[in-house]
C-alpha cells in the first residue's frame, strides 16, 4: 500500500489469491484518496468514516530501508503508539526509526487534540514542543558541541528555543563553538 501510495511505480502481479482478494477491496478507496492528494485536497470523506493518521512519506522512506520483519515491527510501533498510546520496545535499527517518526507522530497527535477542541484558529501557529541542546545543535549545523565536562554548568537554565531564535541576529551569528555561544548567553538573548 505504502509503494502504490508514494511512488508512481507500477505494482507487481499479485501472485496470492488471498493478497489478490484484499487488494481489490482496497485499491478503489486507496485510488480515489491518492488522486485527491495528487491534485492538492485533503481526503475528507475517507477521513471522516474511520480512525485514523496521516502515514507521511518519510514513513514509507523508513520502510524502503528496512528488511520485511523489521518494516512489520515498525508499522506496528506507529500504529500501536498512534491507536493504543502504547511506546514500544524495539531493536536496533527499527528503534531509531522508530525515534524519528515519534517527533512527528507526537504532533500529530497534538494537532488531533487541537481540532477535537474546535481547533485553532488560521492565523496562529501550533507550538513546538522547547528544544533541548541536541535539537538546538540540529537546527545550528554549523555550531560545534565543544562542552567539555568541566563546562557543563553553561547548559544549565539554558533556553534552547529562544537561543535558536535569538542566535540568527545577534553579532554572534557566525561563531562556530557551542563553549562561546553560551559565554555569550545573556548577550544574545538580550538580557
Amino acid at each position: 500500500m505504502c509503494a502504490y501510495m508514494f511512488s508512481t511505480e507500477p505494482l507487481a502481479d499479485i501472485e496470492d489469491s488471498k493478497e489478490r482478494f484484499y487488494w481489490g477491496n482496497l485499491v478503489d478507496i486507496l485510488e480515489e484518496s491518492k488522486d485527491t492528494l495528487q491534485s492538492g485536497k485533503a481526503p475528507s470523506g475517507l477521513n471522516r468514516k474511520m480512525k485514523h493518521f496521516t502515514f507521511q512519506e518519510n514513513f514509507y522512506d523508513a520502510l524502503c530501508l528496512l528488511d520485511e520483519k523489521q518494516s512489520g515491527q515498525y508499522v506496528k510501533a506507529i500504529c500501536e503508539y498512534m491507536f493504543e498510546d502504547k511506546v514500544p520496545t524495539l531493536k536496533p535499527p527499527v528503534d531509531s526509526f522508530f525515534a524519528l517518526a515519534k517527533r512527528k507522530l507526537d504532533l500529530s497527535k497534538m494537532q488531533k487534540r487541537n481540532g477535537s477542541r474546535g481547533g485553532t484558529s488560521k492565523h496562529k501557529r501550533i507550538p513546538e514542543p522547547p528544544l533541548d541542546r541536541d535539537g538546538f545543535l540540529l537546527r545550528q549545523p554549523q555550531v560545534k558541541n565543544d562542552i567539555c565536562r568541566s563546562s557543563m554548568h553553561l547548559t544549565e537554565g539554558v533556553n534552547w528555543s529562544l537561543l535558536d531564535d535569538r542566535l540568527p541576529q545577534s553579532v554572534y551569528r557566525n561563531c562556530q563553538s557551542l563553549y562561546q555561544i553560551l559565554i555569550h548567553y545573556r548577550d544574545i538573548i538580550g538580557s
